[in-house]
């Protein structure tokens, strides 16, 4: 099964037919994931060592009504856009610098069913020596999301405990591991490249082990998926984070 028909796969799961019916117009998602593809092919650049570089910033420009219809569904449609970019990527043996993010936004010249996409490079957040670097991006930033209660995260290492720094959680999914794709890369050698993700699911902020080789901790203690709260001490590696929720 392809890139695209596992995307189409998922989404007939995330949404069933509630999904077919919001989109009566001529776009469709799976039209939206192949120019996705079809960007990263175009803007692919070939680096150092033999790597081929790609965008990893996506925004999708829909018209008025395009945008009303979607947005229920646009969190998660994003997700699942920006998965199909990683496995695609993996795919075609494409890199990124940075995390992969696909947001939507509305463009007053567009017709219904029609849609454009611009593309740029973003360097994600990355703790290495103590010290969390901040992501920089060449495209717009678009809409951000208002959390309740500001979750975020205390990020210390063993080599400094005291030194603890703070992390905003901004996305609905958080990617967290040593892998350039992270939203928040880890320089850790006891964390996997795709380690665990934080999803913030309505009031809650849930953690997910992505079936990482060392394992994540709550409190200690080895967690498949567990909902955080405030004061919760997540180890992944030597590395360290306190949830914290004003």
């Amino acid at each position: 099964m392809g890139v695209l028909q596992r995307f189409e796969r998922r989404l007939e799961g995330l949404v069933e037919g509630a999904f077919a019916r919001a989109f009566k117009s001529d776009l469709q998602p799976v039209e939206v994931a192949s120019a996705v593809q079809r960007e990263m092919d175009e803007r692919a650049a070939i680096v150092a060592q033999g790597r081929t570089l790609v965008p990893n910033d996506f925004v999708v420009e829909l018209s008025t009504t395009d945008s009303e219809r979607l947005q229920v569904y646009a969190d998660s449609i994003s997700h699942e856009l920006a998965n199909l970019a990683r496995e695609y990527a993996k795919e075609q043996g494409y890199s990124f610098v940075g995390p992969v993010r696909v947001r939507f936004e509305t463009a007053d010249d567009l017709a219904v069913g029609l849609f454009r996409i611009r593309s740029g490079v973003i360097r994600g957040a990355t703790v290495e020596q103590d010290e969390i670097r901040k992501p920089v991006t060449d495209v717009p930033a678009g809409r951000s999301h208002a959390f309740e209660g500001r979750p975020r995260l205390l990020v210390s290492t063993q080599d400094d405990p005291q030194g603890q720094r703070s992390y905003d959680l901004t996305t609905p999914v958080t990617l967290l591991g040593r892998g350039t794709d992270c939203d928040l890369r880890l320089v850790d050698p006891g964390v996997s490249r795709h380690h665990a993700e934080l999803r913030v699911e309505g009031p809650q902020v849930m953690l997910v082990d992505l079936g990482s080789t060392n394992g994540t901790f709550v409190n200690g203690q080895p967690v498949r998926r567990i909902e955080l709260q405030n004061g919760t001490r997540v180890t992944l590696g030597r590395t360290t984070l306190v949830f914290r929720r004003d």
